[in-house]
């Protein structure tokens, strides 16, 4: 059965809800190339992602470029929620390779997002943290996924194997210190922290790891203030020459040169 029936089919299956809540990205046409099979592969992560279909999209691009060109390195994201995101990165690797080489690496405190900082994340922000901003490492109960639900995704329903599949279970700032040093490298590095903290950590202890050729996708550089803030100080003290690629209003990425 080709792509295209089986999205028509799951459609014709869900309730009048669920389709919209799919039909932005599943039933317009956009021209990506292997949009058929990129639209069955988000289908099956969409109650597992907050994301755009546009962002799902150019991840399954990214990791078939990786793969086309047999660029080293393992898949790594730090902020997974519930795991959509790296289940999409996960489906175009076993796309590529029915025996899956790639180790994948999922960083989050499940717990939620911390605390933002008032001067660093801006007031909208904190209006979203219900006024909480000195920075604790608490949640403020939002954007809470649990490691159970990723490793039902990933492991369970689309496959993965298990031995290839890791978590890094705590806040950024008391796992990388210690977990990125043991990384080997990385291909992909995906950040959705949302935060300048959250981001900044990252980059700071994973960004030396990304290889030439190596991709670095940002979720939320034009949605959150402070990981726009953090993001720019980044690229400003590389000696690299970074073109931002814009996937939609809020993701961006690039590529390693």
């Amino acid at each position: 059965m080709n792509p295209v029936t089986i999205v028509r089919r799951f459609l014709q299956r869900k309730p009048l809800k669920q389709i919209w809540r799919i039909a932005d990205g599943v039933l317009g046409g956009y021209g990506y190339d292997e949009e058929p099979e990129i639209k069955v592969a988000a289908l099956k992560v969409r109650k597992n992602t907050m994301t755009s279909f546009e962002r799902l999209a150019t991840l399954w691009q990214q990791v078939r470029y990786l793969d086309r060109y047999n660029i080293e390195g393992s898949l790594i994201e730090c902020g997974v929620w519930k795991g959509g995101s790296i289940g999409m990165m996960a489906q175009a690797h076993l796309h590529s390779h029915a025996k899956p080489l790639r180790e994948i690496h999922l960083f989050d405190s499940f717990e939620g997002v911390p605390e933002p900082i008032a001067e660093k994340d801006g007031e909208q922000t904190v209006e979203w943290a219900g006024g909480r901003d000195q920075g604790a490492l608490k949640s403020i109960g939002v954007c809470v996924g649990t490691r159970e639900e990723c490793r039902a995704l990933v492991e369970e329903q689309l496959g993965y194997p298990s031995r290839l599949t890791h978590y890094h279970e705590g806040w950024f700032q008391n796992t990388l210190p210690i977990e990125a040093s043991k990384l080997g490298p990385i291909a992909l590095l995906r950040l959705d922290g949302d935060l300048y903290e959250s981001t900044a950590v990252c980059l700071k202890h994973l960004y030396s790891k990304v290889v030439k050729g190596g991709v670095v996708v940002i979720d939320d550089y034009g949605h959150f203030e402070g990981c726009r803030k953090a993001v720019n100080e980044h690229i400003a003290s590389l000696s690299e020459r970074i073109l931002l690629c814009h996937i939609d209003y809020s993701g961006r990425y690039w590529v390693r040169t």
